[in-house]
This record gives C-alpha cells, sequence and structure tokens, in this order.
C-alpha cells in the first residue's frame, strides 16, 4: 500500500469504474501510464459483494464509469 502527498497545485482525481472487464483493466492501466495525469482508479465488481466498502468509496470519488455502458479508457484518453 502507498500513500499519496499531494501539495498545490497538484489534485488528484478519484475515478471509480464499474463492471470492467480483465481487458477494460489492462487498457485502463496503459491509458493512465501514458497520458502524464495522476488519478486514484477504484474497480468494483457486482461480483464482489462488498456494498459496504462501495458505499463507503463512492463519496470519495469524482468520477464513476460503468463500463457496461461506456469504455472507461475513453476517459483518460481525452
Amino acid at each position: 500500500m502507498h500513500s499519496n502527498f499531494i501539495t498545490p497545485p497538484d489534485e488528484i482525481q478519484s475515478i471509480l469504474i464499474l463492471n470492467a472487464t480483465e481487458e477494460q483493466i489492462k487498457e485502463c492501466a496503459d491509458a493512465c501510464r501514458n497520458n502524464g495525469t495522476a488519478y486514484n482508479v477504484y474497480f468494483y465488481n457486482n461480483e464482489m459483494y462488498q456494498d459496504e466498502w462501495l458505499s463507503k468509496i463512492r463519496s470519495k470519488i469524482d468520477v464513476t464509469i460503468d463500463a457496461n455502458i461506456s469504455n472507461p479508457t475513453d476517459y483518460f484518453n481525452k
């Protein structure tokens, strides 16, 4: 586990990606690595059955992307 130490003017966006496939997760990792912007990316799949965790995380999230509706990689490639 690591910690982020953030000072002005830096800001790190927190992204929640729901129901991503393994391939989409790899694509997101590559996109994040190549775009030069720092993100905190959380992944959740309905089969995890961690509703309490999901509720807690949602309050910290800036953007939520449902991989069933749109390709999450597009967010990082904009």
